[in-house]
């Protein structure tokens, strides 16, 4: 039998809604999860049945699921869990976001029957990001298919991801690509950590609500 690692702590996300909340103070069976407030602080109140993406960290990884809220109070707040696995998990998984920020190519794999890896130092630019891909723009001619090693360490200091290349487009400089590089490339990652798990996953809400913030903020002007 797999012994389940330690629950570190839960985020509460609905983007959509501006709604970020986090607790390491939980309680959580397949069907229901309690967050506590941390000491001194008190939780949001939020509207019975408002629907969030639930991201448990554990010591091992992170489980991605949503629920809604069922009891809202300062102090606790009580979300049904609707989804444990299957669709729902799976379409939150590849949550993808916008972004930009410098990169590089660390490592090519061959394409041959000893999958030799060669040492490269290639820039690129990371265009958008989730817990299973990336995608970014570069100079350097990839194969679909190949493996190549991404640094990360934006994320990050001597973060390194396995990549399989599953796209390449000739980068036109138009309808948002980004000016100056040759080609645009999509894929997925092979294997994350728990730990990196994690940190993508931080990072890809980070984003989503920095993003609804800054559009809230627009339309208020306007």
């Amino acid at each position: 039998m797999a012994i389940e690692m330690a629950l570190v702590k839960v985020d509460l996300i609905n983007a959509d809604e501006g709604i970020s909340i986090s607790s390491e103070r939980v309680q959580f069976s397949a069907y229901r999860l309690i967050l506590y407030a941390m000491q001194g602080e008190a939780l949001p109140i939020l509207p019975h049945q408002t629907q969030v993406d639930i991201v448990a960290y554990y010591e091992d990884g992170v489980k991605l699921m949503w629920g809604e809220v069922s009891i809202s109070l300062p102090g606790q707040i009580n979300i049904e869990v609707l989804s444990n696995s299957g669709e729902k998990q799976e379409r939150r998984r590849n949550v993808k976001v916008r972004t930009s920020f410098d990169a590089k190519v660390s490592a090519i794999e061959s394409m041959g029957r000893r999958k030799r890896r060669i040492n490269v130092k290639s820039d690129i630019r990371v265009r958008d990001l989730s817990l299973g891909g990336v995608g970014f723009f570069s100079d350097s001619m990839f194969l679909k298919n190949q493996i190549i090693v991404l640094d990360l360490s934006y994320l990050k200091s001597g973060f390194l991801a396995d990549f399989q290349v599953l796209r390449r487009e000739k980068n036109t400089g138009y309808g948002g690509y980004s000016p100056g590089f040759k080609y645009k490339y999509g894929g997925r990652v092979l294997k994350l950590t728990g730990e990196e798990e994690r940190m993508v996953c931080e990072y890809v809400y980070k984003v989503q609500i920095t993003d609804y913030h800054r559009r809230k903020e627009k339309s208020a002007q306007h």
